[in-house]
């Protein structure tokens, strides 16, 4: 059922339309949403009692009528505009809560899977929805975000200020909480400016794109063959497809997921080379090494493993800032072993930080700058990414959310557990989502059903966490974070 609360009357003589172009993330973002790929961002928290129903429609309403952020929308347009632009109306469109019960967790999966099934429509104000999963003794509050309009790190603080609201707290200030989105319109424009400054300087110096699309542009000397080798020795390892259960439509659309938890935060050793070692160092590590075991145990040729590593953008003083404001960055390891593989990795991540590189590929920018409607630029990049994805996409992605040392809190009820996720398109057909909240790490596998069925994303599951068990083990047991993995949701 749906929970509506009404909206107090607006006096519309007074309003005039703010707008805010795409910037060139949005834009892509939207480009590579289709039905059977919904590009949507989840965040999940399970609290350990029962929320009401109507004060938590109260507080999604209140956050969209003091967020003009929270309740954007894809401007109407023609079908041969050139560009999107962003619209900040004075209400929404419709409600974004919904309430569904549950009996048992293979109850809450399904209700999550069919939540998650489709992105919220952009052209219809908010650009996100709540569902509010009541079981027998706890709660789930699911929230699906396009990700267009929002990041991982948004909607971690539009989850806490309806909580907040719920709370009966006063919210904090949030960008687009004052006159007209101002905060918002200007984001979006001095992002614009930035992606179009930045492309130049790639062009000009024949910079790489992120995810892995180096070999896509790269430009070897000699002829077509030589090019071809060069695309080949650059190709990026694709995780082997499995499909174990009887009868798998390996062509199914939408994305299955699996829940793992962790029983506390992974110990991060001391490489050889004496390089410092993140847990997010641990985490893209450990997906490197599940990848090479899985392809061998199915007899896959190796090639070089490359992760997707979504990286914060927002500017000092600007940490809560709706919207997507995050960049891909690529970990490689080669088909080679090397010593260390945490210090390789931990020395890429420390570049990847210090020097800034492209929002996307240079070949992507460049179609969604051109001045094609955009449906044509839609149908390019699509076509592009079908027929270079092979070669130019990475292996995977890891998005760690980090330590959540302030969930939000609903009243008396504070999450024990969150789960966190975004997608995976194919080729690269599968996404680890981490977020650490209470001392304890939870991991959320995300994969294209045309990749792998339920039974095997539950393999890849474990296998992972016995990459992630072995690498932490390396601290020693002193460390006292190293253990197994304890399976929560199918």
């Amino acid at each position: 059922m749906t929970i509506r609360t009404p909206v107090p009357p607006v006096a519309r003589r007074a309003w005039r339309p703010a707008y805010s172009p795409f910037s060139i993330v949005d834009e892509l973002n939207c480009y590579f949403d289709s039905a059977a790929e919904p590009n949507n961002v989840q965040l999940e928290a399970w609290l350990p009692g029962h929320l009401s129903p109507q004060r938590l429609a109260a507080a999604v309403t209140a956050v969209l009528a003091d967020v003009p952020a929270a309740r954007a929308r894809r401007a109407p347009g023609t079908w041969w505009r050139a560009g999107y632009a962003w619209q900040l109306p004075l209400q929404a469109d419709s409600d974004p809560l919904s309430v569904t019960a549950w009996r048992d967790e293979a109850e809450l999966d399904v209700a999550r899977a069919r939540f998650l099934a489709a992105a919220p429509q952009l052209d219809r104000s908010p650009p996100f929805r709540v569902l509010l999963a009541q079981g027998p003794q706890w709660d789930s509050v699911i929230l699906n975000a396009h990700h267009a309009a929002f990041d991982g790190r948004s909607c971690l603080l539009l989850l806490s200020l309806i909580a907040e609201r719920y709370a009966g707290r006063r919210p904090r200030q949030a960008p687009g909480a004052g006159d007209a989105g101002i905060a918002r319109a200007r984001s979006g424009d001095r992002a614009r400016s930035e992606d179009r400054a930045r492309s130049r300087r790639e062009t000009r110096s024949g910079g790489e794109g992120r995810s892995g699309d180096r070999a896509a542009i790269r430009r070897p000397g000699g002829g077509s063959r030589a090019r071809g080798l060069a695309l080949r020795s650059g190709r990026s390892a694709r995780i082997a497809p499995q499909h174990k259960e009887p009868r798998a439509a390996r062509g199914a659309p939408g994305y299955g997921l699996h829940l793992l938890e962790w029983p506390g935060i992974p110990a991060t050793p001391n490489p050889l080379g004496g390089s410092p070692v993140t847990v997010n160092d641990l985490l893209i590590a450990a997906l490197i090494q599940a990848i090479t075991r899985w392809n061998a145990a199915r007899h896959r040729r190796p090639g070089p493993v490359r992760i997707s590593m979504p990286m914060d953008t927002r500017s000092p003083g600007h940490a809560d800032e709706l919207g997507n404001h995050s960049r891909l960055y690529t970990v490689t390891a080669g088909p080679r072993r090397v010593a260390d593989p945490l210090a390789a990795v931990a020395g890429q991540t420390r570049a990847a930080k210090a020097a800034p590189g492209p929002l996307a590929s240079p070949v992507l920018m460049a179609v969604a700058r051109t001045r094609l409607p955009v449906s044509v630029k839609r149908s390019l990049a699509r076509l592009g990414l079908r027929s270079l994805g092979s070669i130019g996409c990475d292996s995977s992605l890891l998005s760690n959310l980090g330590n959540v040392t302030d969930p939000p809190a609903f009243g008396v009820l504070t999450p024990t557990r969150m789960w966190f996720s975004t997608s995976a398109h194919m080729p690269r057909g599968l996404s680890v989502g981490a977020i650490t909240v209470g001392g304890r790490l939870q991991l959320c596998f995300r994969y294209r059903k045309a990749l792998l069925d339920a039974a095997a994303g539950q393999d890849f599951a474990a296998e992972y966490a016995a990459a992630l068990s072995a690498l932490s083990a390396l601290a020693g047991p002193a460390a006292g974070a190293a253990g197994a993995a304890r399976e929560t949701s199918r």
